[in-house]
């Protein structure tokens, strides 16, 4: 028991940067590992070299500051608000459909299931919408949780993390 508290201790220790305690297993082959990406715009973009999709680093609300996202916390949106603050960004910035947010999941990691080297300003327990609405319900639109990668329907007036995507 003490080995397990010490390890997650100094796991956290580890992330400090970034807040959060995750948990690898290391005998499961990393499916986002930093090879996998290229860093752009000074280090505030992520370009996936498998999907050629271009992702913002930090959470909307948050600014990357050369070293590490800012703020607290990522802002929480409503679906709706999601979809017109990525509107108004502009530059082809957008909401990501499910299939792209989900291809950010790191199988080997939870607490957040994400590269957390590259995506760290991703909180442990942070739910992100995709612009994917429900088919059979209107009013719920598909999520990713990060705490373990788990796709979920959320009511579109739920506040939500949103994290931004264009393509190359």
């Amino acid at each position: 028991m003490k080995v397990i508290i010490y390890s997650l201790i100094f796991l956290g220790m580890a992330n400090a940067h970034a807040a959060q305690v995750q948990v690898c297993n290391n005998q499961i082959t990393k499916s986002a590992p930093d090879s996998r990406y290229q860093l752009q715009a000074n280090n505030s973009e992520i370009k996936d070299n498998t999907t050629d999709l271009v992702w913002q680093r930090c959470p909307l609300g948050q600014n990357w500051t050369g070293t590490v996202c800012t703020n607290t916390a990522a802002i929480s949106y409503s679906w709706t608000s999601a979809l017109q603050q990525a509107k108004n960004i502009g530059d082809g910035w957008r909401l990501p459909n499910i299939k792209e947010l989900k291809s950010l999941i790191e199988n080997a990691c939870y607490n957040p299931a994400i590269n957390l080297s590259l995506f760290d300003g991703t909180p442990e327990d942070a739910i992100y919408w995709s612009s994917s609405t429900n088919i059979d319900d209107a009013t719920t639109a598909w999520t990713v949780n990060f705490a373990d990668g788990a796709a979920q329907l959320k009511a579109k007036t739920t506040p939500i993390f949103v994290r931004l995507v264009k393509n190359q």
